[in-house]
């Protein structure tokens, strides 16, 4: 059985950086839990981008996707089903709000060519890449 070096210097540490992630969280918003940000996961091939984000319980009539100068954002809401005043919980971790995440594109895509599909609770969309990328060239003259 190996030893294992007790520090309790950096236990203290670890701490104090929870101590603060807590303090920021709640003057950032105060009386609410934070913002939810559904985890995303992005993959690029020769053609197009895919982006897969996890929307668990959220319906495709509740969700906005906009490109915008290589910025991919996705809006949506995680609606109650009903709310029962009768109940008491035990434990309450799903969170109900709306919704925001964005994320950079890794290059230039189309986005009039982009196509979204939901299937149980994750939403892939694939972006193809732009034909021509909008390069510049510049002529220097030489002195």
């Amino acid at each position: 059985m190996a030893l294992i070096h007790w520090d309790p210097v950096r236990l203290l540490g670890r701490r104090d950086e929870v101590f603060e992630d807590l303090l920021r969280d709640l003057i950032r918003h105060p009386g609410e839990n934070p913002p939810f940000q559904p985890a995303a996961e992005i993959s690029e091939t020769a053609n197009d981008i895919t982006v897969k984000l996890a929307v668990p319980g959220v319906e495709k009539e509740q969700l906005a996707v906009t490109v915008r100068d290589d910025v991919l954002t996705v809006r949506g809401e995680v609606r109650k089903e009903s709310e029962d005043k009768r109940r008491n919980f035990y434990r309450q971790e799903i969170r109900y709000g709306a919704f925001e995440r964005s994320v950079g594109l890794p290059s230039e895509v189309d986005g009039s060519g982009s196509a979204a599909e939901l299937k149980n609770g994750m939403l892939r969309i694939t972006l193809p890449k732009c034909a021509q990328p909008r390069a510049h060239q510049v002529k220097v003259a030489v002195a």
